[in-house]
């Protein structure tokens, strides 16, 4: 079951690493400027959340196994909070979140928040088939 969690710690990282150089390749070829919205910070945090948010929902997996759905939910919404703390400040320092600065953390959160439910499910498919 840890190798498991490894395996599931791999692929999101992996995944964020190359949505990350994609979203950087893309922001070049349109020419927008690159780490202006903190990109590089949203997919850190945002990595380390999803790694943190799994890590704790598999040592919490059979204490709490009828509340996982639960523990997920308040993993996003510990996500939401990072956001109005880290960037929310400065995306809003003129008065105004432009497209380019929303999706500059929506796209990680988004990619990891899929990664990390995926692998959540394949963690909740292990507990069931024990």
């Amino acid at each position: 079951m840890r190798r498991l969690l490894a395996v599931n710690i791999f692929i999101i990282a992996s995944i964020s690493i190359i949505t990350y150089f994609i979203y950087i390749f893309v922001l070049e070829y349109t020419e927008l400027p690159i780490l202006k919205s903190q990109i590089l910070w949203a997919y850190i945090i945002n990595t380390l959340l999803a790694i943190g948010i799994m890590c704790f929902l598999f040592l919490f997996r059979e204490r709490f196994k009828d509340q996982l759905g639960l523990l997920f939910m308040l993993g996003s919404f510990i996500k939401f909070g990072c956001f109005f703390i880290f960037f929310y400040p400065s995306y809003n320092s003129d008065g105004n979140i432009t497209r380019y600065e929303f999706f500059s953390f929506f796209i990680p959160y988004a990619i990891c928040l899929v990664t990390e439910t995926t692998t959540t499910v394949r963690i909740l498919n292990k507990l069931d088939t024990n």
